[in-house]
């Protein structure tokens, strides 16, 4: 059987310890909860010690104070304390003192970020929450100076799904399941990192973060993973546990990246907080070393290369983070080319509470800030480093070193005049160059200027941790794609019908390719096309982008899509002084520019479509869209940042799709020719490309069975736990690439099979219990095609619960539907199998002796002693009594009010020690009365020292029992008792 704490448990809590955490396993010792009530999350004692420590001067009532500022936040929701706490943490709290001088505000420190080793780090395992309905038990919970910092949840590699039940329990702690109030909040108002391990994988989150957005830790830099296997004493292997816990976990690394690597953002639908991963840790201790080494044959600079979609703003605001802390009031220029990359910046700095970033506002100004050296963070346009008329060269501003610049898509800003400009005017700074696309394979440019790659985190690394999704690329209407074909042929085509004189008078004024692309005529079929697709093959919630040549293009694939009753759309153009009337009253102002960016953004928005022809193709992060359908040529870096509108990642979302219009993906190679084909072979797929694949998925689906239609052998055959593992694995890869590739033709052969293989995954969810076999990453399109299919079939649906035996007309019912005595016993024997697993903690020993009888009249039945018909009366037998029981239990009567389910558990476990049937009935009585004086009391699971206090009066019991017991016996006892209690009361 699968141990999870010898797998990952205890190897989780020996690794803290390596690393310098005080650990207290409380399978290995005990442990006394200093809490006066369960439902507090802080060890304030520790607390208080460590405030004490740290800040020798305070007195009594200012510690109290301090204490009471820390444990005591009001917000108005759980994220909103959790900022409220990290801003305490990081910029610590005041309070007003007399040391000598008359009263003055002096700041509390809770944490010693400056000398990690005085402060106090704890971990402990087991720790109990106890919020509103239930008691949470995370396996391990880290506190630094008694503030509960982190949350880790174990599993066994060996059980079906270790990474989808560690993080469906940590969800459920926070009460991010359904809204449902079934966890501890109150713990995760400190919350800083959670974290999944199951040994041979780690994922790691904070507080709110999604289920599909947590991630790997790839990369503990700067150590290697053999340095780390040495660390731990491991033979060469380093599993991912171990990498993650390191990363993360390592004293001085929590603190850094408490204080440097969190930030909050405000977004439309609340406060967001957000934590480095891996490339941006790494980028950023790597760009500070390259600054420490200045000077020394480094380049005053270097470029970060980190693909787009994986967080590259946030990496720019993190080291900025770090330089304003590191440096002597540095100053920090952040540069872009566009204004809407200026604005984006400006605002996510602005928004995660960086410290008063300011944006030049003219020429002029920018040379102020910057001949001040006031230590400002300054955000421009490249364009401000323009010479006035009266210039010849542009004048040095600021001869400092202590300037440091971040440019935004270095690859586009930096090889002209301007940039050479920001030189001159700046020739000491240190220039740190960030691109979301790699740098030209000839590196003429953006190298040279730059220096070398600080870091890299390339577009297929970015697709194996998940922080994109594949783009694949369709053509759409061929024969009006504008490359490769002559302008004669395709104005012949999109006029056929006009007469010669129409044609020489049309094509007099069409001369460019670009005025065949924007011919109405045109549009009005591409504008329907978008409609049949988007209407037919985009599922909800997930939204498209209609890319255009131009402004005039753009408001005509508005006015066709609206003539056509098209999806809700809506134009975001920039304004032009020189615009006609037609185009002005489509422009929008910058409100409404807002106003249409967030309700695309909205899965519940209303804006379906956005049409757009140079905005929104750099700098915008709208996860929900999966669709670009791309009427406009686009090369280089262009197309690859255009079509990384699409990457990111979104509940059901397998991949982004590019619907080319244009033809620009029939010259994809020569379209990337300045990169290395490596850099870029996996930036568009094309559809075809997953015929082999989708083909390999459907062989390997199937081949678990001999015959798909007789789906209740099929189902048998899924009962050993590791292959009904593989077959999930196999339907799961074979659903998601039939989510691609719908509605390709190509997907055609295979949907009958997909159909009968989905009533065969429903009705094995059903009958095993077995809750892995969800449809998670299966893709919207056909998660909604199974569920449709396999609730017309009278299966349920596959995230409900099965029917319970307890439920006897619906559960009694739904066996007597069943097509056959052996569909009957399998049901039946998993059902029982299932209740018993569900209710062992409340009476492990009556329940054990139950699992036991089951198994055993399981392997009479497989040996053929028993027949089905026998079977199932056998089985009915079983389940009447365990129905018996629960009714028993349900009518209160012996002792009172005792509850008789309770009573028995507590007998059984009093009946494996030798003692005569009196002495057990006397003693069961007593414990029985005792337990119950304490669950009657209002909240006794939050109340710790209630706990703490039954269980004294447990042990007292025990030992003036006539029973006889050793001092070992009576521990165990007691702790058997509680549990009891715990899980009965529950």
């Amino acid at each position: 059987m699968p141990d999870e704490y010898a797998e990952s448990e205890r190897p989780a809590l020996e690794t803290l310890q390596r690393l310098g955490w005080e650990v207290v396993d409380q399978q290995q010792s005990t442990w006394i909860d200093p809490r006066d009530t369960g439902s507090s999350a802080v060890l304030e004692p520790r607390l208080r010690d460590a405030v004490d420590r740290l800040n020798p001067w305070i007195n009594e009532n200012n510690l109290n104070k301090a204490v009471r500022d820390i444990t005591q936040v009001a917000g108005t929701s759980t994220m909103d304390e959790n900022e409220q706490i990290h801003e305490k943490l990081v910029r610590h709290t005041s309070v007003e003192q007399d040391r000598g001088h008359g009263k003055q505000h002096q700041t509390v420190q809770y944490i010693d970020y400056e000398n990690p080793k005085n402060n106090d780090f704890f971990a402990l395992n087991q720790f109990r929450v106890a919020g509103p309905v239930e008691v949470v038990k995370p396996d391990i919970v880290l506190f630094v100076n008694g503030i509960p910092l982190c949350v880790v949840e174990c599993k066994s590699p060996l059980i079906p799904e270790p990474r989808s039940e560690a993080l469906d329990q940590l969800t459920r702690y926070q009460n991010e399941r359904d809204g449902e109030s079934e966890g501890a909040e109150e713990l995760f108002r400190y919350n800083q990192f959670s974290v999944a391990a199951w040994m041979e994988g780690a994922v790691m989150g904070t507080y709110g973060t999604p289920k599909d957005q947590y991630k790997p830790w790839r990369d503990a830099y700067p150590l290697e993973d053999d340095e780390l296997a040495e660390l731990f004493d491991l033979d060469g292997y380093l599993p991912d546990q171990y990498r993650m816990l390191y990363a993360l976990f390592e004293p001085e690394r929590l603190l850094d990246q408490l204080r440097h690597f969190t930030v909050f953002e405000n977004k439309q639908s609340g406060a967001v907080k957000m934590v480095a991963r891996y490339q941006q840790y790494r980028a950023v201790r790597k760009a500070l070393e390259r600054i420490d080494k200045r000077g020394r044959r480094e380049a005053q600079g270097g470029v970060v290369w980190h693909t787009q979609g994986s967080g590259k703003s946030l990496t720019m605001l993190f080291l900025a983070l770090k330089l304003r802390r590191l440096k002597d009031d540095p100053t920090l220029l952040l540069v872009t080319d566009r204004r809407a990359l200026n604005d984006q910046i400006h605002a996510t700095f602005e928004r995660c509470g960086f410290p008063n970033p300011k944006k030049a506002e003219s020429i002029e100004d920018l040379r102020d800030r910057l001949g001040y050296d006031a230590g400002e963070t300054i955000t421009t346009l490249i364009h401000k480093f323009q010479t006035t008329d009266d210039e010849d060269d542009f004048p040095v501003l600021s001869r400092n070193e202590n300037i440091y610049v971040m440019a935004d898509e270095a690859h586009r800003t930096q090889d002209k005049e301007l940039a050479n400009n920001m030189r001159t005017a700046l020739p000491n700074a240190f220039y740190v160059g960030f691109t979301g696309t790699p740098i030209e394979k000839d590196e003429r440019n953006t190298r040279r200027t730059f220096g070398n790659y600080i870091d890299t985190y390339t577009i297929d690394q970015s697709l194996e941790d998940g922080a994109t999704v594949e783009i694949l690329y369709q053509g759409r209407l061929a024969d009006i794609h504008l490359e490769g074909e002559t302008l004669d042929r395709l104005f012949d085509r999109i006029f056929s019908n006009k007469t010669d004189e129409e044609k020489a008078e049309i094509q007099s004024r069409y001369a460019r390719t670009q005025d065949l692309a924007e011919a109405q005529p045109r549009i009005d079929r591409v504008a329907l096309d978008i409609i049949e697709h988007y209407e037919e093959d985009v599922p909800s919630p997930f939204k498209g982008m209609v890319v255009t040549t131009s402004k005039e293009a753009a408001i005509r694939y508005k006015e066709t899509l609206d003539s056509l009753n098209g999806p809700e759309s809506r134009v975001v153009v920039s304004e032009g002084h020189n615009d006609p009337e037609h185009i002005k009253k489509w422009t929008p102002s910058d409100s409404e520019k807002s106003q249409y960016k967030e309700s695309f953004v909205d899965p519940n928005g209303e804006v379906e479509l956005l049409i757009v022809c140079d905005m929104l193709l750099t700098g915008f992060d709208a996860p929900v869209a999966q669709v670009m359908y791309l009427d406009k040529p686009l090369r280089e870096h262009s197309l690859l940042q255009a079509i990384a509108r699409v990457n990111r990642p979104f509940e059901e979302k397998t991949h982004g799709l590019i619907i080319d219009y244009y033809g620009v993906s029939d010259e994809l190679k020569e379209a990337l020719a300045m990169f290395s084909s490596k850099d870029v072979e996996r930036a568009m797929v094309p559809v075809e490309d997953k015929q082999p694949d989708l083909e390999a998925a459907h062989s390997k689906a199937i081949s678990f069975f001999d015959d798909l239609d007789e789906v209740e052998q099929c189902v048998q055959s899924l009962e050993p736990d590791d292959r009904r593992i593989e077959f999930k694995n196999a339907f799961k890869r074979f659903s998601k690439l039939m989510d691609v590739v719908l509605p390709d033709p190509m997907a055609n052969p295979y949907l009958e099979d997909l159909e009968r293989l989905s009533t065969i995954y429903g009705t094995a969810k059903e009958r095993y219990r077995d809750e892995t076999m969800n449809l998670e990453g299966a893709g919207a399109k056909v998660r909604k095609l199974i569920q449709d299919h396999i609730t017309s079939r009278g299966i349920e649906v596959l995230n409900d619960e099965p029917v319970s035996i307890m439920d006897e007309v619906e559960y009694d019912a739904k066996v007597e539907d069943l097509e056959s005595d052996e569909a009957r016993a399998s049901e039946m024997q998993n059902a029982i199998k299932h209740e018993i697993n569900v209710r062992f903690d409340e009476d492990p020993v009556q329940y054990g002796s139950l699992r036991e009888r089951l198994e055993d009249l399981i392997e009479e039945y497989r040996e053929d002693r028993l027949s089905e018909r026998e079977t199932i009366e056998e089985l009915r037998a079983l389940m009447d009594e365990i129905r018996s029981r629960d009714r028993e239990a349900r009518n209160k009567g012996l002792r009172g009010e005792t509850d008789l389910s309770f009573y028995h558990a507590v007998e059984d476990v009093l009946d494996d020690h030798d003692a005569e049937e009196e002495e057990v009935v006397e003693l069961t009585g007593t414990l029985v009365e005792t337990v119950e004086g304490f669950v009657t009391k209002v909240e006794w699971k939050e109340r710790t020292h209630l706990q703490n206090k039954m269980r004294k009066e447990v042990t007292g019991d025990l030992y003036r029992s006539s029973v006889d017991l050793s001092g070992d016996q009576r521990r165990e006892l007691t702790n058997r008792v509680i549990e009891l209690a715990r899980a009965h009361y529950q």
